[in-house]
């Protein structure tokens, strides 16, 4: 997100703002300020989704036959037609060296014969007889080698092999028997519940920020490319009042797997608003409030109007010099948090300075030092 917020953080040595003692009496706490500005926002919906490959295979044997030959490692990335496993083959390579000795034999007659006959010395009976069994043996050729090629296990796509423990040298594999899988992880796809009230904001095209969990996190960006024609249906796996949206995206670092859960953002918007620092807000009886700083000779005639506030206090005031920074505490209503900003709806305007350290220890009122 680009910010265009502007903070004054002053840089005084501060009191921690957890746990830190209270300052002694007439001591003036230091404190840190923002300046309430605008920032870009981007509203979003969040769910937590398991990321799927868009090409997964699992490798499976054609036909039955014990493995001879283990020609790829766990995690090797393999193309589409590369060997995977050897079965034993020695019956179907012999055949196969017989039809080829005998496609030769029956070629080299046919051509005898054909040449017999442009010469008169042989019948177009004889002739098409030896082309017959020439064209017939080299079918049975490339019959035996296809024969032949099911004893090898290949790779139907570009990916990466799963894992192969489950088959050792000598296992005997049947025809259609799962081996391992093969996963493609360059294109992921990701598929997300969201809420029956947010169903209208979601659009195709609209970018959907993906990020793992790991430490430290890997992200991605894709697009929404499927938002479903309909609800969460009853017996299946989503939520019946759900819809579910899928987003495609590049796995540009290579870093993200399938299986794997992430945070997955679909961005809905964009807007400026006013934004707070999430530093500068506290709570009270679930109402967001700030410190706002502002010249005592702006706050002193209120402070003394006010029945709440003890004559002492309103004296100490009245001693100190008009500019002196006086806090005073409003509420506001907040948007959701965004790259430690709120979006502000209302209770603050452009300019406005808020506290954004020590805010435990403040109190409506009371005068703080700004660093400069």
């Amino acid at each position: 997100m680009r910010r265009t917020l502007a903070l004054t953080l002053t840089t005084a040595t501060l009191l921690a703002a957890c746990g830190a003692p209270k300052p002694e009496a007439g001591q003036i706490l230091t404190v840190k300020t923002a300046r309430i500005a605008e920032a870009n926002f981007q509203p979003s919906i969040e769910a937590i989704s398991m990321l799927e490959s868009t090409t997964t295979v699992s490798l499976r044997p054609e036909t039955d036959g014990r493995v001879v030959k283990v020609l790829a490692k766990d995690g090797e990335r393999v193309e589409a037609g590369q060997p995977i496993l050897e079965l034993d083959n020695v019956q179907q390579s012999a055949a196969l060296n017989a039809a080829r000795a005998q496609a030769r034999t029956d070629k080299l007659n046919a051509e005898r014969y054909e040449f017999l006959f442009k010469n008169g010395a042989s019948s177009a009976k004889q002739r098409d007889q030896y082309v017959t069994q020439a064209i017939s043996s080299r079918d049975k050729v490339l019959a035996d080698a296809a024969t032949l090629g099911y004893k090898f296990v290949r790779s139907p796509i570009d990916g990466v092999v799963g894992d192969l423990d489950s088959v050792k040298l000598g296992d005997y594999v049947k025809a259609g028997q799962a081996i391992t899988g093969i996963v493609d992880n360059s294109t992921l796809w990701t598929l997300m519940q969201i809420p029956a009230t947010r169903a209208g904001e979601v659009k195709i095209g609209q970018t959907v920020n993906v990020t793992s969990q790991t430490n430290p996190p890997v992200k991605g960006e894709g697009e929404v490319s499927f938002i479903s024609p309909y609800f969460g249906v009853s017996g299946s796996n989503s939520s019946p009042n759900a819809l579910m949206v899928k987003a495609t995206f590049p796995n540009l670092t290579g870093q993200l797997k399938t299986g794997q859960f992430v945070k997955s953002q679909i961005v809905v918007g964009e807007q400026q608003a006013l934004a707070v620092p999430v530093q500068a807000v506290f709570m009270q009886a679930q109402q967001p409030f700030v410190y706002v700083t502002v010249p005592l000779s702006q706050a002193l005639p209120k402070i003394k109007a006010s029945a709440s506030v003890p004559d002492k206090q309103k004296k100490k005031l009245e001693k100190l010099p008009p500019t002196t920074p006086i806090v005073v505490q409003k509420p506001v209503q907040l948007g959701e948090l965004q790259n430690n900003l709120y979006p502000l709806k209302s209770g603050l305007k452009k300019g406005d300075t808020v506290v954004v350290s020590n805010t435990a220890l403040l109190s409506n009122g009371i005068p703080v030092k700004t660093a400069h």
